[in-house]
């Protein structure tokens, strides 16, 4: 249960970092996608009931916030989630959140002054 929730939040997180400068470019979503097939499937060998790799949560996540182009701040959302289950977060994921976060980031013409500052907020949380 805590990674299908990890997972959900991770892509609030990710849609609000490639939403954060005021649009979602096509190169964000790729990237993340590529990253959940070459990162996050690689830290659990967790799937649902229909065998799906729980990994794709959070591409899910993160397609359903731009279908309903969310405003919610899914860095908050992702603090409180990190906070109330700091002890359930390995280093591995930590490091593979930020990385994602930055990637995102850096994919549509370099990391914008919000982009930056998000960087540092989630950098922050993780290491708090």
């Amino acid at each position: 249960m805590f990674y299908e929730n990890l997972n959900m939040v991770l892509g609030r997180l990710f849609y609000y970092t490639a939403a954060v400068n005021g649009k979602v470019h096509n190169v964000e979503k790729e990237v993340l996608h590529d990253l959940v097939q070459k990162n996050w499937k690689q830290l659990e060998n967790a799937k649902d009931e229909f065998g799906t790799d729980l990994a794709y949560q959070i591409d899910f996540a993160f397609d359903f916030e731009e279908s309903k182009d969310s405003t919610e701040n899914g860095y908050l959302t992702f603090k409180d989630f990190y906070l109330q289950n700091k002890n359930r977060f390995t280093p591995a994921v930590k490091e593979n959140i930020l990385n994602t976060v930055k990637e995102i980031a850096a994919s549509f013409h370099g990391k914008s002054k919000a982009e930056l500052e998000l960087i540092n907020k989630v950098n922050l949380v993780l290491t708090s």
